[in-house]
C-alpha cells in the first residue's frame, strides 16, 4: 500500500474553488447560456456572507454622509425631511410667477433611434442594450436601471451615447461617484446639484458612474429622494437615472449576488464579459475611431497584450495598446 502524498497547495485551491462555485451556482443557470458572464440574463439568487461583511461599514458611512448634510441651517430651520429635501434639491419654492415654458414634447425623447445608433457604437452587448432600452422606455415619472460588469465592456460607453444623444441636454448630468472627495458626506453634496437642476420641460438624466458593489446603499437612498418629490405640487419632473457599477472578477459571484437586492424600481442590466473574439471586433473598431493602422505582428502583439487583460479590463487596454504601436493611416 502506497503512502498518501500530501496534494500541491495550488491544486488544492483550484479544487476548492471549483467546489464553492458549484456550491454556490451549481443550481442557477440550467446551462451555459444563462451565465451571466456570458449573457444578460439574471436570475434571483441568494447573497449572505459578503452582503453582511459589507453592510455595516459603508451603510454607517453613508448615513454618517446624511447625518452632516441634514445639520444645515436650512434643515433645522424647516423641518427635518422637508429641509433635508430642500437641500438636496428635491423640494423648492414654487413663487406665482413661476412656469414652465418649455415648448419641447416629451415624446421628443426617440429611445428606438438613440438605441439604435448605441448598437453601432457599444459593441456585442445586444441583450444589454435591449434590456436597458426596454426598462427606459417606460410610461412612469421615474425610470432607473443599474448597468452592471466588469470594466470595458460599454456600461459607460452606453450611458454617455445617451446623454450626447439626449434631446434636452442642459437636462442631462454626469458624475463619477469615485472622483476623490474627502469624505460620503462631500459626494451626496455633489449629487444633489443633480437635483437642483431638475427640470419640469421635458426629461432629466442623471447618471452615476464608477460605483463599487459597496455603494449599493446609495441606490435606495437616492431613489426614495426622487420619488418623494412625484408627489409635490408642480413636481412633473420625468427623471431617468443610470446607476454604473464595475464589478471585480475576483469577486463577481459575491458582488453579482449582492446587487440582485437593489430595489425593485430600478431594473437590473448585466453586461457580459468579453473573449478573444470581442477584443478582434473592438481592435477594427479602435484602429478606425483612431485612424491608425498596424503591422500583422504589430497587430499580434497589440492583441496578446490586450488578452492578458480581458476578464478584469474588457477592451480597455486596446485604445492605449494601438496609439503606441500603430501609426496614422
Amino acid at each position: 500500500m502506497q503512502p498518501e502524498t500530501e496534494m500541491p497547495s495550488s491544486k488544492l485551491n483550484c479544487q476548492w474553488n471549483r467546489r464553492r462555485y458549484l456550491l454556490h451556482h451549481g443550481g442557477d443557470f440550467s446551462d451555459e447560456e444563462e451565465d451571466p458572464r456570458l449573457r444578460g440574463i439574471l436570475r434571483r439568487t441568494s447573497c449572505q456572507r459578503y452582503r453582511e461583511r459589507l453592510r455595516s461599514n459603508r451603510l454607517s458611512q453613508l448615513l454618517h454622509g446624511l447625518s452632516i448634510v441634514m445639520d444645515y441651517p436650512a434643515t433645522r430651520k424647516e423641518g427635518l425631511w422637508l429641509g433635508f429635501l430642500r437641500l438636496l434639491g428635491l423640494s423648492r419654492r414654487i413663487t406665482s410667477q413661476e412656469t414652465c415654458m418649455c415648448i419641447i414634447n416629451p415624446e421628443a425623447l426617440d429611445l428606438g433611434a438613440i438605441f439604435r445608433y448605441m448598437s453601432r457604437v457599444v459593441l456585442n452587448q445586444e441583450h444589454a442594450l435591449a434590456r436597458m432600452e426596454k426598462a427606459l422606455s417606460g410610461s412612469g415619472r421615474f425610470r432607473s436601471v443599474a448597468l452592471l460588469g466588469p470594466p470595458g465592456v460599454g456600461k459607460t460607453l452606453a450611458a454617455d451615447t445617451l446623454r450626447q444623444c439626449f434631446p434636452w441636454p442642459r437636462n442631462a448630468h454626469s458624475y463619477s461617484w469615485s472622483t476623490q472627495v474627502p469624505d460620503e458626506s462631500s459626494k451626496f453634496r455633489l449629487i444633489r446639484q443633480f437635483a437642483d437642476g431638475l427640470s419640469e420641460c421635458g426629461v432629466n438624466l442623471l447618471i452615476i458612474d464608477n460605483l463599487t458593489t459597496c455603494d449599493h446603499g446609495l441606490v435606495p437612498i437616492y431613489n426614495r429622494l426622487l420619488l418623494e418629490r412625484e408627489g409635490e405640487p408642480k413636481g412633473n419632473q420625468t427623471v431617468l437615472v443610470i446607476y454604473v457599477f464595475n464589478l471585480e472578477t475576483n469577486l463577481y459571484w459575491e458582488q453579482f449576488e449582492l446587487l440582485q437586492e437593489l430595489p425593485t424600481e430600478t431594473t437590473i442590466v448585466n453586461f457580459r464579459f468579453f473573449n478573444e473574439y470581442d477584443l478582434l471586433d473592438c481592435l477594427a473598431s479602435e484602429l478606425r475611431n483612431e485612424r491608425r493602422i498596424l503591422t500583422s505582428k504589430k497587430e499580434t502583439f497589440v492583441l496578446q497584450e490586450a488578452m492578458k487583460t480581458v476578464h478584469s479590463s474588457g477592451c480597455k487596454r486596446l485604445r492605449l495598446l494601438i496609439l503606441q504601436n500603430g501609426t496614422n493611416a
